[in-house]
């Protein structure tokens, strides 16, 4: 998915794909690295990346068990929170565009107000989007 984002979108740009990336910001040695990675490479702009056949909004979306992963954790609050207005009634795709943007947008708060990324980001004008994609309709979405 990487290499075909970075053909379309170009080299400079950093794109988190996993999307429980997140919560991977506990891990401050991770973080770090992900850091120096964006001032190795000189990136100005992030996206963080959805894709509606991604197995953690699906599952939660068919309420399937989940596995107990932290990432699954937020996006089913995110579901719960927002199934009466945004979930009920609605087809399949549209829950999963929806979710994977509720999904995005948590994450792109989490990372402004990260204490290690927050002043990065601003002091260096590192641009932060977010991107829905669907493989199997070819959709690139940008929020």
């Amino acid at each position: 998915m990487e290499s075909y984002l970075q053909n379309k979108y170009g080299k400079n740009i950093f794109f988190i794909t996993y999307s429980g990336a997140i919560v991977q910001q506990q891990d401050f040695d991770y973080m770090l690295e992900v850091k120096y990675l964006i001032y190795r490479e000189k990136i100005k702009r992030i996206y963080i990346v959805n894709d509606t056949s991604c197995r953690f909004i699906n599952g939660i979306i068919k309420r399937n068990k989940t596995i107990g992963f932290p990432s699954q954790k937020v996006i089913e609050e995110l579901y719960v929170e927002y199934y009466f207005s945004d979930f009920k009634d609605q087809s399949l795709f549209n829950q999963q565009q929806k979710l994977a943007e509720f999904n995005i947008k948590n994450q792109v708060d989490e990372i402004m107000n990260s204490t290690l990324f927050k002043d990065y980001i601003q002091e260096f004008s590192i641009e932060i989007k977010g991107l829905i994609t669907s493989k199997e309709k070819r959709l690139f979405k940008e929020i």
